[in-house]
């Protein structure tokens, strides 16, 4: 258990009594937790910052996607031996890195887990000076993220970008790019792109399915512009995702370059912004984060696991 902690929570679900409660526990259990609440989006920086300079050991942030986005970015831009390591506290819509890393839903379950636990190197996706922990999305995915308005977001949580993408699909125009990556390059007209570190977004949906945080690799996921006559097709490539299929494309790669003729929409870890070109690459074990060390995103500890289990049988 950490013995120096920094508690970070976004303005926005800052009323928490319960996690009051166990802050208040832990003071009297000797256990040093400082607790800060953002009003603006730079004092997250500021935050992480003051606590590395303190010595905080941990920082636990409370939010959403962007809390989380910015608080990987925080960590970055300290040198890599003053860095603390991150804990997640899942208070916002979505919460889709959290979700999908299996970290507990419940906040007062999440800050226990971040406190006790060990953190695990982990990697993260670069474009630009920009870090993304999670997922980037672009095309279809990115406007319906964009055009769904928060009190809807607020009412039907993830099922909300579901409803507003039924309304807009038959609607939308594929944006014309081109693809870059070691050993290919072919042009594309993508209704969705998916640039994944790890694997789920837009509300519980899974992009990069076969993404892991500790690879190595960013997992990209391609559907080309289709028919109606198509789906049947396209439905059958989503079940078996390859680099070679012609209407779902998927490829591992560490790095990928994005040429589109028309800046393409895209959320970076739930946070909104334009590409018309750009370069993706991965850095590996950039952070050391909290996350359960059976976690699905974990390919180490999932090989490990499988191997034990196949000596168990033998």
């Amino acid at each position: 258990m950490s013995s120096s902690i920094r508690l970070i929570l976004n303005g926005k679900s800052s009323d928490q009594p319960r996690l009051r409660k166990m802050v208040n526990r832990l003071r009297k259990q000797g256990i040093g937790v400082d607790v800060r609440v953002t009003w603006e989006g730079s004092d997250i920086e500021d935050f992480i910052y003051q606590a590395s300079a303190n010595g905080v050991e941990r920082v636990i942030v409370g939010g959403g996607d962007g809390t989380v986005h910015g608080a990987a970015n925080a960590l970055m831009k300290l040198p890599e031996e003053y860095r603390p390591s991150l804990g997640i506290i899942p208070l916002g819509t979505a919460n889709d890195f959290a979700r999908a890393a299996g970290i507990p839903p419940s906040p007062t379950d999440a800050f226990a887990f971040a406190v006790r636990e060990e953190a695990i190197p982990i990697d993260l996706g670069k474009i630009g000076d920009t870090w993304f922990i999670n997922v980037v999305s672009g095309g279809f995915g990115a406007s319906v993220t964009a055009s769904t308005p928060p009190m809807l977001k607020r009412m039907l949580g993830g099922g909300a970008y579901s409803l507003v993408g039924a309304a807009r699909i038959l609607s939308f125009s594929p944006y014309s790019g081109r693809l870059r990556m070691p050993d290919f390059e072919d042009s594309a007209d993508m209704v969705v792109i998916a640039i994944g570190n790890g694997r789920q977004a837009g509300g519980a949906q899974e992009l990069t399915a076969k993404a892991y945080i500790d690879d190595g690799l960013l997992d990209v996921l391609v559907i080309n512009d289709f028919r109606i006559r198509d789906v049947p097709r396209l439905l059958r490539q989503l079940e078996h995702l390859s680099p070679d299929n012609d209407l779902v494309r998927y490829f591992r790669t560490p790095w990928i370059e994005l040429e589109c003729e028309t800046a393409l929409p895209v959320t970076l870890d739930g946070e909104m912004r334009e590409v018309k070109q750009g370069r993706f690459e991965i850095a590996q074990g950039a952070i050391d984060v909290v996350v359960p060390a059976d976690s699905k995103m974990l390919k180490n500890r999932v090989e490990t696991s499988v191997a034990s289990d196949d000596a168990e049988e033998e």
